[in-house]
Parts: C-alpha cells; structure tokens; sequence
C-alpha cells in the first residue's frame, strides 16, 4: 500500500510541476519560424514571377492559336497583299481591311472583344504589355504574336506554321 501512494504522489507532483512551455522557449521557436520563412520567402518569389510569366506565354500563345482561326475561317475573305505580310496589332487603331476583319474575330476567339486585356497579364513583364502584334508572313507560311507595350517587344514571340 505504501509504495501505491507513494507512486501517486509522486504521479501528482511531476503533473503540478508540468505547466507546459516557458515563454523563452516560445520566443526561441517564433524566431527561428520567422528567419525560416525569411530564408525560404526570398528563394520562391522569384519562381512565382516565373510561374507568372509562362501564364502570361500561354495567354500570347492562345492569341496565336486565335489568329491562326480567324485567318482559316476567313482565308476566302482576305487578299494576299504583295509583301506577302499581314501584320496588325489587335487592339490598335488598325482600321483597313483585313487586318480589322482579323483583329475583330481574334477579339471574339480569345473571349476580349469587351474587355481588352485588362487583367489578362499577371507577371511583373505582362503588367506592361499593352498590345498584341499578329504577323501573318504568307513567304514563310508563319503567323507570330508577340506581346508589345507599345514601342518594345515583351516576352518570347509565339511562332506557329500555317
């Protein structure tokens, strides 16, 4: 019997002297949390712009794939001229036949022709892009899209073969 309550109180002193974690400890542990994601913070945002950019080369690379619609579906409308280029940016002021006929069906394929490019471009390259240039070079049988802010080319040009 006396080992029995010795044993008790033995079990209810270790549970009076077991009050969890001091404060220090708490602090230690916060701190090295905080220079963990410090450390691990810096080495993936960059791969998050990455990550944004290739977004950004899929939405330049479905304009491709638009205008390569837009020029099958209208192919009988559309002259040849002698340069063999068509060339035309999609949301410019380009008012001449064809590139306006193309300009407008690439708009309605690529679900734009309301809304522009407003928000389409998420990566710190894309915020800049304020235009889509389509190129339909007929000698080399290739139609390119590349995004543009106007006067500079951004990201990789997307090529398709006609």
């Amino acid at each position: 019997m006396k080992i029995m309550n010795k044993l008790q109180n033995r079990k209810e002193e270790l549970k009076k002297n077991n009050k969890g974690f001091s404060l220090v400890e708490l602090i230690i542990v916060i701190a090295i949390m905080a220079i963990l994601v410090g450390v691990v913070g810096t080495q993936v945002i960059p791969y998050i712009n990455k990550s944004k950019e290739s977004k950004d080369f899929q939405i330049v690379s479905s304009y491709g794939t638009a205008a390569m619609t837009a020029y099958s579906s209208n192919a009988g409308n559309i002259t040849i001229p002698a340069s063999n280029k068509i060339e035309f940016t999609v949301y410019g002021t380009n008012a001449a036949d064809p590139e306006k006929l193309l300009s407008n069906e690439i708009k309605n394929l690529t679900y734009s022709a309301d809304t522009g490019m407003k928000d389409k471009f998420k990566s710190t390259k894309g915020k800049t892009i304020t235009d889509i240039k389509i190129t339909y070079d007929f000698g080399a049988k290739t139609i390119t899209a590349q995004a543009t802010d106007g006067t500079n080319d951004i990201l990789d040009p997307v090529v398709s073969d006609m």
